[in-house]
């Protein structure tokens, strides 16, 4: 009988050593090493050792990352999916198309999506009690590997009786200690300050270690943006409190939070020089080509992109977009009706969506050409970009905290 050359000799040395069998497959796709994980015991225990993970996240090319949406399926229940747009395809050949086999699906949409990083998604759910806290926590999904985290520990968020229990989240990736993080950032009605806590995936535990003694005022967006190892929000730097009104802040009270995720530690980044008047609207961090940039609308005419090309340098900020919503083709619009999706490498291509619409925009600022895509079945209202990895979610018992 003949032998399978693929199979049942892996665990002899004489057809390939093991280093050999190693550095072929830190090569390959992700989709294609899931599928050889059926090859062999021997060959799923290497795809799986948490030192090839990282051999291939290294290996893996930065132009593969897909993006990473909501879709809305056919029976009109949501549910947070991977749609594997590749970056590059929507950029240079979006009418490509993706079949609804090809999403892989989180099946559970209450959760909100606080952030991606190396193959993982954080996913957040709560749940309000009677006396207005909150009780929240968190998971952690790998879709390429269909695979999810056990719920994290419980954090409870108590308000006074005149604030609410928002509760400001980011997540990240800690390279010196090799840990995924979430921080909770919110109002603490025991110390009527704002305070935060670290939760390491798979941990037991929520700490108290942010090395911050005055967090200062965060603005309306939630989720915090992760970039250059450090999670980043809007802030006001003069405020001690949790309460503002927008219309009465000044230009000099905008500052970008952001908090070192190795050091766990803060710092103020200031915002471009050419940002000279406070817009109607709160503007919005993202990150986009690995890049922290803010965007706002000016005037009611036109929408307006940042980007800071080394991070935490003040003069590395420059300008990208200025365009106005005529020359979108916008009709009745709102401010939070636009939403960056992708940028190209070289920042002349932006992908826009309409989220009042299914279509995305396609604006080249080399010469100003405005461009109409349809996504078949897909109306984006969240946008991130993702990699796919062999990173495995961690599971951790859970308990409650209160303060």
């Amino acid at each position: 009988m003949k032998r399978n050359r693929l199979s049942s000799p892996m665990s002899s040395p004489t057809i390939l050593p093991t280093d050999l069998i190693i550095e072929i497959l830190s090569w390959l796709p992700v989709k294609f090493l899931v599928r050889f994980t059926s090859v062999s015991k021997l060959w799923k225990s290497l795809i799986f050792d948490p030192s090839f993970t990282k051999l291939h996240l290294q290996r893996s090319p930065k132009n593969t990352h897909v993006l990473f949406t909501l879709h809305e399926s056919i029976n009109d229940v949501d549910t947070w999916v991977v749609a594997p747009y590749s970056l590059r395809d929507l950029l240079e050949h979006p009418s490509s198309t993706v079949s609804e086999d090809e999403y892989l699906r989180f099946n559970n949409n209450t959760y909100y999506v606080v952030g991606s990083t190396k193959g993982l998604v954080c996913l957040m759910d709560d749940n309000s009690q009677q006396d207005g806290s909150r009780e929240i926590w968190f998971q952690f999904w790998n879709p390429t590997l269909r695979l999810s985290s056990e719920k994290s520990p419980t954090l409870i968020v108590k308000p006074n009786a005149r604030l609410s229990a928002d509760v400001h989240c980011g997540f990240g990736y800690d390279k010196s200690s090799d840990t995924f993080k979430v921080v909770a950032v919110f109002w603490n009605s025991t110390t009527q300050k704002m305070d935060g806590r670290v939760h390491c995936m798979g941990n037991n535990c929520w700490r108290k270690t942010l090395a911050c003694p005055d967090i200062p005022t965060l603005l309306g967006t939630l989720i915090g943006q992760f970039v250059n190892s450090s999670l980043n929000w809007l802030a006001l730097n003069n405020l001690n409190c949790h309460q503002y009104k927008w219309e009465n802040v000044t230009i000099k009270q905008l500052v970008i939070f952001s908090l070192d995720l190795r050091k766990e530690t803060c710092k103020y980044i200031s915002l471009p020089d050419g940002f000279v008047e406070v817009p109607e609207d709160e503007p919005t961090l993202v990150v986009l080509r690995g890049c922290l940039c803010l965007y706002y609308d000016h005037m009611k005419t036109h929408f307006v992109l940042w980007e800071m090309r080394e991070f935490g340098v003040q003069e590395s900020w420059i300008r990208l977009v200025n365009v106005s919503y005529v020359h979108l083709q916008f009709n009745n619009f709102a401010p939070d009706d636009v939403l960056p999706v992708c940028l190209s490498e070289n920042g002349d291509l932006l992908l826009m969506a309409n989220k009042v619409k299914v279509d995305v925009i396609k604006y080249n600022s080399s010469d100003d050409k405005v461009e109409y895509i349809q996504l078949p079945n897909n109306q984006i209202w969240y946008a991130d970009e993702h990699m796919q990895s062999l990173v495995l979610p961690r599971p951790g018992p859970h308990k409650g905290l209160f303060f």
